[in-house]
């Protein structure tokens, strides 16, 4: 049996509970056999021949740790994963998952049966209860695992699109820096720019700031076509989502460098193109615009790096893997 906290949050986590469906076929929530954890904790427990296996995943932005969480589990999968700033005694159960993103698991009529389902039962302990619920209907609107795969690109098309956030101003900056140099290009068909703020403060971007609104079906396929695409970390210096679905979706990608770590290192001019908006992005642009070859050989390795460290089945049995039998 497979138990998943039932106060985890459905949305952000989506991807892990399609791991788990995918590796062991159902799971069940519950609260039960679980201490009281905060909400929105991704903890599991699977009971085997009589054996309780526990992990939790922290896809916080935040490369912090709460230690009731690490005394608790066997197995603690970290997205935000900073050798400096796990605790020495810890070391050995925390592994770096690397980045996911949110997914759609359940069609509609399955999305209201869980939401009306969870709410009632586990009613009393929700904390958030509009948080709650919202969740379950923002993991419905994405998109599923299987839209996140390689696609044919558009000559000389690149489309970019990101937020615009008020407490990280370096990395805001070496976003207008790509989007300025790809507007520098004569021969490039740019789409994109930041998205507004939706308190109207665009922090001094308003010239590369659009007014036009993307549905993530229009981003997404946009996306696929773009000949190429850029990755900066984000709040916190976190990995994003933009990283993990890039590397699924097989990009020629350019990225500013990591703060935290990777479950296995991305290797410059192996798996992406490394640039911090230095005085050779242009030149950095143009290589990929120029050589064919390079792009294919990228595109390749970024999906292939996807399929062995961060899909979502892959992801669970990592952390399982030393001590269940799958």
């Amino acid at each position: 049996m497979v138990y998943v906290y039932g106060l985890s949050d459905v949305y952000y986590d989506s991807y892990y509970l399609n791991g788990i469906k995918e590796l062991f076929g159902s799971y069940t929530f519950n609260t039960s056999k679980f201490p009281k954890l905060n909400q929105n904790v991704f903890a599991v427990i699977i009971e085997q021949k009589g054996v309780d296996f526990k992990f939790i995943i922290d896809s916080r932005d935040a490369n912090t740790f709460i230690e009731f969480e690490l005394e608790w589990c066997n197995v603690y999968g970290k997205v935000n994963y900073n050798i400096e700033t796990i605790p020495e005694k810890f070391k050995s159960k925390i592994l770096p998952i690397g980045p996911s993103f949110a997914i759609k698991n359940w069609n509609l009529l399955q999305t209201f049966y869980f939401c009306c389902t969870n709410y009632y039962k586990f009613y009393d302990q929700i904390a958030d209860k509009n948080n709650y619920k919202a969740n379950f209907f923002r993991q419905y609107k994405r998109m599923s695992i299987n839209e996140y795969r390689p696609s044919k690109t558009k000559e000389n098309y690149i489309f970019f699109l990101s937020s615009i956030w008020k407490s990280e101003p370096i990395t805001n900056q070496k976003r207008a820096i790509f989007i300025d140099v790809c507007k520098s290009f004569k021969t490039i068909f740019f789409e994109g720019g930041f998205a507004p703020r939706a308190d109207g403060n665009n922090l001094g971007f308003n010239n590369l700031t659009i007014s036009k609104r993307y549905s993530l079906k229009q981003y997404l396929a946009n996306t696929k076509h773009s000949v190429l695409v850029f990755n900066t970390p984000a709040v916190q210096s976190c990995h994003g989502w933009k990283l993990a679905e890039f590397l699924a979706l097989g990009k020629a990608i350019i990225s500013t460098t990591h703060l935290n770590e990777l479950p296995e290192k991305l290797n410059h001019n192996e798996h992406l193109l490394y640039n911090d908006c230095d005085e050779n992005l242009k030149s950095t642009i143009q290589s990929l615009l120029d050589d064919n070859e390079l792009k294919l050989k990228l595109e390749k390795n970024a999906r292939q790096y996807f399929e062995r460290n961060l899909a979502p089945k892959v992801i669970i049995e990592k952390l399982i893997s030393n001590f269940l039998i799958i």
